[in-house]
């Protein structure tokens, strides 16, 4: 196999936030996602504290969250600012050709982002939740 090949099959592997993880890790993930919300969804979600969900955060992170004006900022370390995207989506899971295609705004320099560099970062996550697709190799 080319260096070619290995670097396309790598592209493609997509990957997404496992919720699941967290409660195998005794993590919160509302508590993670909730820092992520706009002031005004901070403030209309203050009083569902309780009844806030992993659905309920998404859907309000995607929709109006993630359309604030530094949502995502260049100075955010590499791994919340992946993590941001996936809400941006809802948590539709992402290829690695697609994660660094819209992280390269976000960086000093897009040519540092490497196929093998981000699948690392993403296999060695134990904070984010991240996880590969199943099915892909």
């Amino acid at each position: 196999m080319t260096e070619t090949d290995k670097i396309g099959k790598l592209d493609n592997l997509s990957y997404f936030i496992d919720l699941g993880w967290f409660q195998e890790n005794d993590r919160s993930f509302t508590a993670v996602a909730r820092r992520c919300l706009c002031s005004d969804c901070q403030e209309r979600l203050a009083s569902e504290q309780e009844d806030m969900t992993p659905a309920l955060l998404l859907t309000n992170i995607r929709d109006c969250c993630s359309k604030a004006l530094g949502f995502i900022s260049p100075r955010m370390p590499l791994l919340e600012k992946i993590f941001r995207l996936f809400l941006s989506k809802g948590n539709k899971s992402l290829s690695l050709k697609e994660l660094i295609a819209q992280l390269s705004s976000y960086v000093d320099n897009p040519a540092s982002l490497s196929p093998y560099s981000l699948k690392r970062l993403l296999v060695n996550d134990q904070y984010y939740g991240f996880r590969q697709r199943l099915g892909e190799e």
